[in-house]
């Protein structure tokens, strides 16, 4: 028997209650639209009476006055709100900041705004009625978590000024498992030493009073082993019911795309209802150094002749690296080491000459013994920076304990013959040294930046590869940044490894073979093995003086998780056993090619630049969809016979396909109809009949015609929730994307209601 809307209520507040009190429930009396609660909270009584009119207006009597049901729980004798904000301001001290750029993706315009200024209105925008998950991407170094953590101080500041009645709540996801993400919402909040516990932050966020704000979790959303892991987070927006909003950052696009797959997949069988707003965050651009020099004159209080001799070097050492240029962390980096190294110059290695040069000064300057010399040579730190890199990356973690530390740094110092006073003096000063800092985890030391671990993960990697070591090994441990990917392929070239065909072939084999052995992690490894293969690909072409083609050689084993192979030509080039998830072929060329066990998943192609002479290549057995790129826009195509004539376009043999053989055929405007109805999915689940960002859609004069099947044949299921204003419509799409729009060719096995849905489609009228 269905509850009515009294009793609805009373379980809502009930389960909000529980979140906050002790151990032992809560107790109520009464009935109807007012009733009686009775808690225990940190050992201490409470009572309230509730009355309530509506679903959003319940007001709270409470030592004789009334007060709003979002005012109580955000009040003192519940989360004490304006004391979260006050430990989150002296938390987040005051830094130079430059107003980052970024963009929302989804809106054809591509208007510009400064980062923080765009999420804040988007934060304070209207009530939507799902969960709305603001998605910020950008790449390792870009400023993203520079933004993010500008964005919670400033608005912990405004909270406090009475602006917003909304926080924001920080948690540092890079490096932890999602499937504890109550834990990382815990150690957020001790380190906070407020009194709010985990357990209340879902109330709360479905309140609409606090944000969770969920910094670097696109690297435990992987191919493989990292299920339970964004179960956990679906189930963190499962008890949102959708509402309240979401802010989550990633470096690649790639796992955004695959949070929005499993997400929607997810919300099929669920009780989410969520959509998304992508963000991406753009690199800095010359006017933006000119800031970042100007304030941070002002606050050093530099004598113009200083900054102008500052501002002469600095464009002389980025003269030659114009991308490292744009990232903000660089950026800041190089002008603090100018100031204070006037000999410093970086060559066409940005990167390597600044941790070089700053290990050398810690070695110079901080490691010293009592008579003023070197406790190690810089030789041997920069390697102890590497065994604690490939110690985190072992222990699938960003921050070791002390005591880790402790063991890694004798293990190395004893073997390099270094006095046990001298290692004690080293361990002891290490969280103070460059790119070290104490983590937010009480009594452990992290890297200051991801940038830098990746910097020295990638070393790692680099010199086990020419070690001989079993790549298997490294390569299963966690999902590999791309940045990593990139450095090690630069290492390789940089090292005279990447000199020849030949030997970009051997690496390809090599890294082939520790893809093969079958065990439980072989898709992370073989995952992680595409993204070097990928990265490999585009260091070769661009250092190669003969022009920008692979020919001749063999690519097998590896998984391609997005990454781009845009004005890379392959000739003659075999491909085994590989998969291209969502990769960039915008401009990729394929010439005289054979593939074998090869899958392309919705592969970014654009025809009149993609090349694909690839033998061997069936459709629509070895592609599942394809995302063609125009100057209309881009378009995500299911139906083979679409599928066959674009790729016709881009040079694939489809001799022998057959465009009547299986294909179900059905009205052109209905077929674009459903389109539209499944790119609209791509982004939310459910979605709502009235919203007017999709009147093209629902007014239609095909519609309902639409509207009835997909109900009827359970592809979607109605779903009145209460809303904001009058009741609406919602429509939750119960089986996956890909599966429904692969029900286009009767010969893919799909879901029996799939098949029922396609069916009724081939006998309506035109």
């Amino acid at each position: 028997m269905a509850l009515d809307f009294n009793e609805k209520t009373r379980n809502r507040i009930e389960s909000d209650l529980a979140s906050f009190a002790d151990p032992g429930g809560v107790k109520f009396e009464g009935s109807g639209r007012r009733f009686h609660a009775e808690w225990v909270m940190r050992g201490e009584s409470c009572e309230a009476t509730f009355t309530v009119s509506s679903e959003t207006d319940i007001f709270v009597h409470i030592d004789g006055a009334p007060q709003p049901y979002g005012v109580f729980l955000a009040g003192t004798r519940m989360a004490d709100l304006r004391y979260v904000a006050q430990m989150i301001e002296q938390t987040r001290r005051r830094e130079i900041f430059v107003p980052t750029r970024a963009r929302r993706k989804d809106e054809k315009t591509e208007q510009i705004h400064p980062a923080a200024k765009l999420l804040t209105q988007l934060l304070e925008q209207y009530e939507t009625d799902v969960t709305q998950i603001l998605m910020v991407t950008g790449e390792a170094g870009s400023g993203k978590t520079r933004v993010i953590q500008e964005l919670v101080r400033q608005q912990a500041g405004r909270y406090l000024q009475g602006r917003t009645g909304k926080l924001l709540l920080y948690v540092n996801a890079q490096g932890r498992a999602l499937a504890r993400l109550n834990e990382a919402l815990a150690t957020e909040l001790q380190d906070l030493k407020v009194s709010l516990t985990y357990h209340s932050i879902a109330t709360l966020a479905r309140e609409g009073l606090l944000v969770p704000v969920i910094d670097g979790f696109d690297e435990l959303l992987g191919v493989s082993g990292y299920d339970d892991a964004f179960n956990s987070l679906a189930t963190f927006m499962e008890q949102l019911d959708g509402q309240g909003k979401l802010i989550a950052s990633a470096r690649s696009v790639y796992y955004e795309e695959e949070f929005l797959s499993r997400a929607g997949h997810v919300s099929t069988t669920g009780g989410q209802a969520w959509s998304h707003i992508p963000i991406e965050i753009l690199p800095w651009e010359k006017r933006d150094h000119s800031v970042f020099l100007k304030e941070l004159a002002e606050h050093e209080s530099l004598p113009s002749q200083e900054r102008a001799e500052l501002g002469r070097r600095v464009k002389g050492v980025f003269a030659d690296n114009e991308e490292l240029a744009s990232k903000p962390l660089f950026f800041a980096k190089t002008v603090d080491l100018l100031r204070h190294e006037s000999d410093f110059s970086a060559g066409d290695d940005l990167l390597s000459a600044l941790t070089d040069r700053y290990l050398d000064r810690e070695q110079r300057e901080k490691l010293l013994d009592r008579q003023q010399q070197p406790l190690l040579s810089d030789v041997l730190l920069a390697k102890l920076m590497n065994e604690l890199a490939e110690e985190m990356w072992n222990q699938e973690t960003r921050e070791l304990s002390y005591g880790s530390v402790r063991e890694v740094a004798d293990y190395i110092l004893e073997a390099e013959k270094i006095s046990e006073s001298a290692r004690q003096i080293i361990v002891e000063r290490m969280p103070t040294l460059a790119f070290l800092t104490p983590s937010e985890r009480h009594s452990s030391i992290s890297f200051e930046h991801e940038v830098f671990f990746f910097h020295f993960l990638a070393r790692v990697i680099v010199n086990q590869y020419l070690q001989g070591a079993d790549m298997r090994l490294i390569l299963s441990r966690s999902v590999l940044p791309e940045f990593v990917a990139n450095r090690c392929a630069y290492e390789l070239r940089r090292q005279g490894r990447l000199a020849s065909l030949d030997a970009l072939q051997d690496i390809f084999g090599r890294l082939a073979e520790a893809g093969q052995v079958e065990w439980r992690r072989r898709t992370q490894v073989r995952e992680n093995i595409g993204r070097i293969v990928l990265a490999l690909v585009r260091e070769f072409v661009s250092g190669d003086p003969a022009g920008s083609e692979i020919t001749n050689v063999t690519i097998s084993g590896a998984f391609f998780p997005g990454g781009d192979l845009s004005g890379v030509t392959f000739r003659n080039c075999d491909f085994e056993d590989v998969s291209m998830s969502r990769t960039n072929l915008r401009s990729a060329e394929f010439f005289g090619c054979k593939v074998r066990n090869t899958l392309l998943l919705e592969p970014r192609i654009r025809v009149g630049s993609t090349r694909l002479e690839m033998n061997g290549l069936r459709i629509p057995g070895d592609v599942v969809g394809i995302h063609e790129l125009s100057d209309e826009g881009s378009r995500t195509i299911y139906d083979p016979n679409a599928i066959a004539r674009v790729l016709a376009g881009c040079g694939l043999s489809v001799e022998g396909y057959d465009e009547g053989s299986g294909v179900r055929q059905i009205p052109q405007d209905l077929s674009e109809l459903l389109d539209k109805l499944m790119q609209a999915y791509r982004g939310a689940n459910p979605i709502c009949v009235a919203d007017e960002r999709r009147r093209n859609l629902f007014r239609d004069p095909r519609w309902p015609v639409l509207r009835r099947l997909l109900i009827d044949h359970g592809i979607v299921k109605p779903e009145p929730k209460p809303a904001s204003g009058p009741p609406k419509e919602f429509l939750r799409r119960q089986i996956p994307l890909a599966q429904i729009m692969s029900g286009i060719n009767s010969a893919v096995e799909v879901d029996p209601r799939v098949v029922r849905f396609w069916e009724a489609l081939e006998n309506v009228p035109p």
